[in-house]
């Protein structure tokens, strides 16, 4: 189970981080930490202290609660996991003019590949 929390974790800081378009420096910079400790929060080797993780939700407009929750479907492969997770952080931050566009692609995507 704890694996399994810093992997969740992992991915959704990654995630949160690529999709504001933030370097792993950058992070640090807001978190007041290294680069290094980044890194490591998103290979899942170390797990952020509670100041860190409000942080880090502060910076990236998430609730603490989003970022623990553990969400794995171990079938699935590291970077399936981390595209997904992607795209969950953009479309989450997606206005509502884009989101609607986004859904009308997806449904004609699905129509024709599924």
């Amino acid at each position: 189970m704890k694996d399994d929390f810093k992997k969740s974790l992992a991915l959704k800081v990654k995630a949160l981080r690529e999709s504001s378009s933030l370097t792993q420096e950058e992070l640090a910079d807001k978190c007041d930490v290294s680069w290094r400790t980044i890194s490591n929060l998103e290979r899942g080797l170390v797990v952020p202290d509670l100041y860190m993780l409000v942080k880090i939700s502060r910076i990236f407009n998430v609730k603490i609660d989003d970022m623990l929750s553990l969400e794995l479907d171990e079938t699935k492969s590291r970077s399936r996991l981390e595209r997904e997770q992607f795209l969950i952080e953009k479309i989450k931050h997606a206005n509502d003019k884009l989101l609607d566009y986004l859904l009308d692609q997806l449904i004609l995507l699905f129509k024709y590949f599924n």
